[in-house]
């Protein structure tokens, strides 16, 4: 989680810089449109500025060749034909005056330079001294006034008119320019105003990415501690973990003793508890564990779900690290832990291993997690040292030999299935029953014997893979409706609750359900009873059926019987095998025979070697018997169910 957390930041921070970047970019874009924008409104304006002013000194310079043509207009007052002609004059040149005060007037409203009314009294003043000085030529024409001197008089009223003009066009120049200093100041002032605010924002984007670097390099290095902590150490307890064991043992170079170190019974409170309840408890242990650990000046480390390694740097500290055990041991028996008014214990299984200066810590590890299985075998001591001769190693040996072979033989598909008929005794069963079995094939066609590569499976975790084998070639192969099978699942199986969904599909898939007995041993149950419960609810909810095997084999599980809703129940061989030595031994079978009928439930006798055996289970009123003496298991293939075999007391059991 905190990889992923690392890898987000890595990536916000490439997306945070990067976003600065375009910032900083979009900053400096913005700045040179607006700058742009600035400078192309003020070039309009100052191009309609001097627009208006040169159509304003324009008509100024009409309005003076109008006054020469009143001149003119006055010169010749006594020769008509003459003041025609200047008259005919003065109202073209009045015409192109008045066209440029059209025009004049539009730039003036389009620049703002002065106000409507001076527009208005511009254009008033215009309109009098036009009307004012028409009627004056139109008197001289029809020779109203009396002299010259009239018609001057008449005419200086009018020429005031064009003064104010002139007057009034010069105050528009000067408003032109002045109003086109103050544009080029405000220009001159807002891109000041821009550079300082762009700078400014600049800075500050600056300043936030060297700041959001450095909070981002802290981050960064935080976490990467954080990620080399946590790579070094279990998330749970926080000791050392495997890696974390290895980087602690890498600059050996002297040798030491491993110890290996497995929680009996574990699983078990897990399962009945629950894992919030397991955690706190192997939290709690663990640091107990590791304090003594470090009082002894030894590494602790969890190598497993509820496994542990602890390393002495000593060669020759095989006796103390002994010693050691001995007291994690002791420790570990001593805890307290009780739940919902009950108390429960652990224990512990300890394997010891010497490594030399040369030592292989995958090798150390796999002698001493080799003894620590010999440790947990019931009846051996709890901490044992790896000793190469030992039997029990070289069986160990053996078996890893065969759990490397039984993956590719599964998919080469070099097993097949037997099948050993499970008789009626004291029922009244019409259809064949029979339990469907495994064997090796080896590269020559020879029959590998189930002893061989079991005990491997069962030790390294294999029993899934090959009950699914099993169960696959039994449902797509080609089997008969009138039989009954009895699969076995194992309890690593039993405790996947993942395959569930899968198994559920297959069987229904199949159509199959209702010829299918399902047998899970009582140690599976024990081990996963919640898991048990599940699987045997959901696939009795397609009409399969469960049998108990092994029963009576150690656990006092009776009162689990009415939970779980079997329908069969298995008694153990060992107590089968014995029958007819002492009375005690017949009457505990009996006693199982009896609690199964109060339940409801049928029961099977394994291991009926002999026919005195399956009479006296007869007797007893076991309702099937299944072994060598009733039936020997041969290759499903072959096997014909019509020759069903039966048990009558008075022959021998026969096909």
């Amino acid at each position: 989680m905190l990889y992923i957390r690392s890898r987000r930041l890595g990536q916000s921070t490439a997306i945070g810089l990067l976003s600065i970047t375009v910032l900083i970019l979009a900053q400096g874009l913005f700045g040179a449109w607006k700058m742009e924008q600035l400078t192309n409104e003020v070039s309009e304006s100052l191009v309609l500025f001097s627009d208006t002013q040169v159509e304003a000194l324009t008509l100024k310079s009409m309005l003076i060749n109008l006054r020469k043509l009143e001149k003119d207009i006055l010169l010749f007052s006594h020769s008509p034909s003459d003041l025609k002609r200047v008259d005919k004059r003065w109202r073209k040149a009045l015409s192109a005056t008045r066209q440029q005060f059209t025009t004049m007037e539009q730039e003036l409203l389009e620049s703002d330079v002065t106000q409507n009314e001076s527009i208005s009294a511009l254009e008033n003043a215009f309109h009098a001294y036009s009307k004012g000085v028409s009627n004056v030529a139109k008197n001289m024409l029809q020779k109203e006034y009396a002299d010259q001197f009239e018609a001057r008089t008449a005419m200086a009223v009018y020429k005031k008119h064009i003064y104010k003009m002139e007057s009034q066009i010069d105050a528009i120049v000067d408003s032109a320019e002045e109003l086109e200093i103050n544009t080029l100041e405000h220009l001159a002032q807002a891109k000041l105003r821009l550079f300082w605010t762009l700078g400014a924002f600049g800075f500050a984007s600056i300043l936030i990415s060297i700041l959001l670097s450095i909070w981002i390099v802290r981050k960064n290095l935080l976490i990467s501690r954080t990620l080399e902590y946590q790579a070094l150490h279990d998330t749970l307890t926080s000791i050392l973990n495997r890696r974390g064991l290895a980087v602690a043992m890498q600059n050996n170079d002297t040798g030491g003793v491993m110890s290996y170190l497995d929680l009996d019974r574990f699983k078990l409170i897990n399962d009945l508890c629950g894992h919030s309840v397991g955690d706190e408890l192997l939290i709690n242990l663990t640091k107990k564990m590791n304090i003594l650990c470090h009082q002894e000046k030894c590494t602790l480390a969890r190598v497993g779900g509820d496994e542990f390694v602890i390393w002495l740097n000593d060669v020759n500290g095989l006796e103390r690290a002994q010693q050691i055990a001995d007291k994690l041991v002791k420790l570990i028996e001593a805890h307290p832990f009780d739940w919902m008014g009950q108390s429960m214990s652990l224990g512990a299984s300890v394997g010891l291993a010497v490594a030399k200066a040369d030592f292989l810590l995958t090798e150390l590890l796999s002698r001493a997690d080799a003894a620590c299985r010999i440790a947990k075998i019931p009846g051996n001591a709890k901490v044992i040292v790896y000793e190469e001769s030992d039997p029990t190693l070289i069986e160990i040996r053996r078996e890893k030999r065969w759990a490397a072979k039984i993956p590719q033989m599964l998919i080469d598909n070099n097993f097949t299935l037997y099948a050993q008929c499970i008789v009626p005794l004291t029922c009244s069963e019409t259809r064949t029953h029979v339990e469907i079995l495994i064997r090796g094939v080896d590269e020559d066609g020879s029959i590998i014997a189930p002893g061989v590569f079991l005990p491997a499976a069962e030790r390294f975790g294999l029993m899934p893979k090959i009950d699914r084998w099993v169960l696959e070639t039994l449902l797509t192969g080609d089997i008969s409706s009138d039989i009954i099978y009895s699969i076995n699942m194992s309890a690593h199986t039993l405790a996947d609750k993942a395959y569930l969904p899968h198994l559920v599909n297959l069987v229904k898939e199949s159509g199959r359900a209702p010829q299918l007995i399902f047998e899970i041993t009582e140690s599976a149950v024990m081990s996963s009873i919640t898991t048990a419960q599940e699987y045997i609810r959901s696939l009795k909810a397609l009409g399969c059926r469960f049998s108990l095997d092994d029963f009576g084999s150690g656990f006092s599980s009776f009162a689990y019987l009415r939970d779980l809703q079997v329908d069969y129940l298995k008694i153990d061989g060992s107590l089968i095998s014995i029958l007819g030595n002492k009375a005690s031994d017949a009457a505990l079978v009996e006693a199982i025979v009896n609690m199964a009928e109060s339940l409801g439930l049928m029961t099977i006798a394994e291991y009926v070697e002999t026919d005195k055996i399956a009479v006296l289970l007869t007797e007893m009123g076991v309702g099937y018997g299944q072994g060598y003496g009733l039936h020997k298991p041969e290759a499903l293939s072959t096997f014909n169910a019509a020759a069903r075999i039966k048990f009558c007391p008075d022959t021998p059991p026969s096909i």
